[in-house]
């Protein structure tokens, strides 16, 4: 568990990255004002420059419950190999949408990587559950 929330981490910092250097981009080019990043008033912005900061920020929610589900099994060391593969699973449904997201944005796409994103992380949530239940009892 510890390895893919890991990597979800680096992916975090590379789409941290590649979005500093899509917004240094579009204030060298003129395209943004530096005023824009002040308050991200959506008006006039590049859709790129709008789509990376959303997601910047899309990776900060869902992700917070994968991540608690990480370290309780990690913590708990209930961490089996099926919750692993689900977990890389999750981190690989979480870099396909923020590469939908980001380039060709199909909304059907999107909703469905983040769909199945979801009911997988559901699905390590309920993997801990029963595992913590089967020690318990």
């Amino acid at each position: 568990m510890l390895y893919a929330m890991f990597g979800l981490v680096v992916f975090t910092y590379v789409f941290l990255l590649v979005n500093f250097i899509w917004r240094l981009k579009a204030v060298k080019s003129r395209a943004v004002h530096i005023k824009f990043f002040r308050r991200l008033d959506t008006q006039d912005a590049p859709e790129h420059i709008l789509l990376g900061t959303r997601h910047l920020a899309n990776l900060f929610e869902m992700p917070v419950l994968f991540y608690v589900v990480g370290v309780l099994a990690v913590c708990l060391q209930l961490e089996s190999p099926l919750m692993v593969a689900f977990a890389w699973l999750y981190v690989g449904c979480r870099v396909v949408h923020a590469i939908i997201h980001t380039t060709y944005n199909n909304v059907v796409h999107r909703m469905l990587i983040f769909q199945l994103g979801s009911f997988i992380l559901l699905i390590i949530w309920l993997l801990l559950v029963a595992a913590y239940s089967k020690g318990v009892a």
